[in-house]
């Protein structure tokens, strides 16, 4: 893995190990917060390869304008497809929160694979069934 340092004062060193950072005596704090910043950026990388794969940035801006537009019916003007769209527009938001919460305690945890599907939430089937309407 290569770091990008701040050492303070306007001096970075870029594209350096963690073994060259230690041969030239930066301090270990220093490192490891490199480290750790790189690995929430994977970590929230994963989370959002994640979430496209269930519902593309078009889909979600799909399932958006149809939820406002169902929304702004009242319940009893809404047909059953529409309550259905809305109920796992529920499920489905709930989820994506769901994943990116999971975000933090993956990223505190770097012994943690973050390409294990058992370290995610699973994607609920009333996730997945409205995002394919769209």
């Amino acid at each position: 893995m290569r770091l990008d340092l701040d050492l303070g004062g306007g001096t970075r060193v870029t594209s350096i190990t963690r073994q060259e950072a230690e041969a030239r005596g930066i301090a270990e704090a220093t490192i490891a917060s490199a480290e750790t910043a790189i690995h929430a950026a994977q970590v929230s990388a994963e989370c959002r390869r994640r979430i496209y794969a269930v519902a593309s940035a078009e889909t979600q801006m799909n399932m958006a304008a149809a939820a406002a537009v169902i929304s702004a019916k009242t319940a009893s003007q809404r047909s059953a497809a529409e309550a259905d769209i809305l109920t796992g527009l529920e499920v489905a938001i709930g989820w994506v929160a769901a994943m990116r919460a999971n975000v933090v305690t993956l990223a505190a945890d770097p012994a943690l694979n973050i390409t294990d599907d058992a370290n995610w939430p699973s994607v609920p089937p009333a996730a997945v069934a409205v995002a394919e309407q769209f």
